[in-house]
């Protein structure tokens, strides 16, 4: 059946740089299962390296999704600074108050049964089912000079704080640039 899916949200496939690591990344380029009950949260938090990913809800209850762009990731980093929480690791569930305060825009809905959620690079996300449900989920990296750069970004930020990327992002740049005609010019010299 995710044969079905277009390409670029495949968990495998020529134009997704996680097909390019080399190896198993559990939940990232294989597909993962999330068994909730109500009322079950997912934390604040990007994605690994700030990569895309795909949620498909199996059902039978809805999930209610927030999400916040990449853009604002360092405010709300300071939101977690400020009550002693960090960011990376740490469990943080953002008041949703503060955000508007900030003039942080929110984008909050229900994600049914058989409805997919795509989480486009670095976007902030936390996630609550307001039901029984089981979904699937996976990573995807398209070939784009945004995602490249997103993920490279984070790799070098985790760095600083000491956090280990689960990505290699140097191995997968060496794998595309020596398997894959890249025809995004930003991204052809990104890699170069």
């Amino acid at each position: 059946e995710l044969l079905k899916l277009p390409a670029f949200m495949r968990v495998s496939s020529t134009g997704n740089m996680l097909s390019h690591v080399g190896h198993t990344i559990l939940g990232m380029n294989t597909v993962q299962l999330y068994m909730k009950v109500p009322g079950s949260r997912t934390p604040g938090h990007q994605e690994n390296n700030n990569f895309c990913s795909v949620n498909i809800n199996i059902g039978p209850g809805d999930c209610e999704w927030f999400a916040v762009h990449e853009h604002y990731w360092e405010t709300i980093s300071a939101f977690c600074d400020r009550h002693g929480v960090d960011y990376l690791t740490g469990s943080w569930w953002p008041i949703l108050e503060d955000l508007y305060r900030s003039n942080i825009p929110v984008y909050r809905f229900v994600q049914r049964p058989g409805d997919l959620v795509w989480i486009n690079a670095g976007t902030v996300h936390w996630v609550q089912a307001t039901g029984w449900c089981n979904n699937i989920a996976w990573n995807v990296g398209p070939l784009t000079a945004y995602q490249y750069q997103l993920a490279l970004e984070r790799y070098e930020w985790n760095e600083v704080k000491n956090v280990k990327s689960i990505v290699p992002m140097i191995h997968v740049s060496w794998n595309v640039a020596r398997t894959v005609k890249i025809s995004d010019p930003d991204l052809y010299k990104m890699i170069k």
